[in-house]
């Protein structure tokens, strides 16, 4: 993709897709069920312009395509939608928002960055908080979960506090909890009290409404051919 920067000469600036970087499968299980289930909660809710990104290179400095950086998980708000639809990169400028929530999922290849690259990255973006999901349960990390919020310009640990047998620490700017439940990172909506529906919550769902459809459609023939039988010795009689 390419922008054209305004005043003479004019150049044509040219912002690469990406990231290159290859990821496991399980890293990619878990940043796929943060997305569904952020965009099936923003969906349902009706909130214009959120927007949820995943995996895409981000940038946040019209002119020079050597600032950017690519989130396993981001959410904006206050997004033209129309701008980023189908876009290969998001461009702030154009969006319109910067993402304000931005997770990362570490993989070995990606854990270094993750600590103390990142971080540098998100604030100058303009990030208001900053997690670290790890996927192993706390092999590269030392812990599953740990977030960030920055405060006066300095990032400030979020506190995650023992839940059951997992993990859990609030976003503020998302109005959600994330929760460590081994082997996934679960989302609790603190204003109605309920999980957000991952990719099995969902399925799951959509396997229950086909049953009661079939019930429905079952019980409705049943009774039509009730119906027809009673029709037919009724006529009997007459």
């Amino acid at each position: 993709m390419s922008s054209i920067v305004a005043g003479p000469p004019e150049v044509e600036i040219y912002y690469p897709e990406g990231p290159p970087m290859p990821e496991g499968d399980l890293q990619t299980r878990r940043r796929m069920e943060l997305v569904l289930a952020l965009r099936d909660w923003f969906d349902r809710r009706g909130i214009e312009g959120a927007w949820v990104c995943c995996d895409i290179n981000v940038y946040y400095r019209e002119g020079d395509p050597r600032v950017v950086v690519a989130p396993d998980v981001a959410v904006a708000f206050g997004v033209d939608v129309a701008a980023v639809e189908g876009e290969s990169t998001y461009k702030v400028w154009q969006a319109g928002a910067a993402p304000c929530f931005a997770l990362e999922i570490a993989s070995p290849n990606t854990v270094r960055t993750d600590l103390h690259v990142k971080p540098a990255k998100y604030a100058e973006l303009g990030a208001d908080e900053y997690w670290r999901l790890d996927p192993t349960g706390g092999e590269l990390l030392g812990r599953p979960l740990e977030g960030e919020r920055r405060l006066s310009g300095r990032w400030a640990p979020i506190e995650v506090v023992p839940d059951g047998d997992g993990l859990r620490g609030r976003s503020e700017v998302l109005g959600l909890d994330l929760c460590w439940r081994p082997p996934k990172l679960r989302l609790w909506d603190i204003a109605s009290g309920a999980w957000l529906l991952d990719y099995d919550d969902q399925i799951a769902r959509a396997d229950e409404q086909a049953a009661r459809a079939d019930a429905e459609t079952s019980a409705r023939r049943a009774a039509e051919a009730e119906l027809a039988e009673l029709r037919a010795r009724l006529g009997d009689s007459l």
